[in-house]
């Protein structure tokens, strides 16, 4: 994990080194200039942090899915380590599949992809979490059905935002 923090902060911060602090359009990788030292230095890290990150985030798809499929299997069977196998490589080449389909659609997708499960996780999770662990007062209960709901109200609007916008031309268009 510090592994990977180190590069998420090497990343924002060859960003700023290279852009400075007036930021006036979204970044993407690709439009930034191509000859400049920190912008190599900063896709390079990109990638090593997609290649390091990218086993923790595949790992639980993986588990769930053989746990869903196999589990009337027999445990150490020939066939089993195949087909899971086989499974983790369609894992592998849907993700590819999907990322090449929505290239062109990049920045709409990971906005749709927050507003469905990043609101939810830094908003209602904690309340919900909180409510059912520590609440005890009424004042703390309704402080967090207050903010469960202003979470859900905004997860269902940054939703429908994101896909109001869908066909609209990008910043990169």
């Amino acid at each position: 994990m510090m592994t990977l923090t180190v590069f998420y902060l090497i990343f924002g911060e060859l960003g700023y080194l290279t852009y400075g602090s007036n930021f006036n359009e979204p970044i993407i990788t690709e439009m930034l200039p191509s000859t400049n030292l920190l912008v190599i230095i900063m896709k390079v890290g990109f990638c090593i942090n997609l290649v390091c990150s990218h086993p923790i985030v595949i790992y639980p798809t993986n588990q769930i899915i053989e746990g869903w499929v196999f589990r009337c299997m027999k445990r150490k069977s020939s066939a089993r380590t195949w087909l899971k196998n086989f499974s983790r490589f369609l894992v592998c080449v849907s993700a590819a599949y999907i990322a090449v389909q929505l290239a062109d659609k990049i920045d709409k997708f990971l906005g749709l992809l927050g507003a469905l499960l990043c609101a939810p996780l830094a908003l209602t999770m904690p309340a919900l979490i909180h409510l059912k662990l520590l609440a005890k007062t009424r004042l703390q209960i309704i402080i967090d059905i207050i903010l469960v709901v202003i979470s859900l109200i905004t997860l269902t609007f940054c939703t429908w935002q994101s896909l109001a916008n869908w066909n609209t031309p990008g910043a990169g268009h």
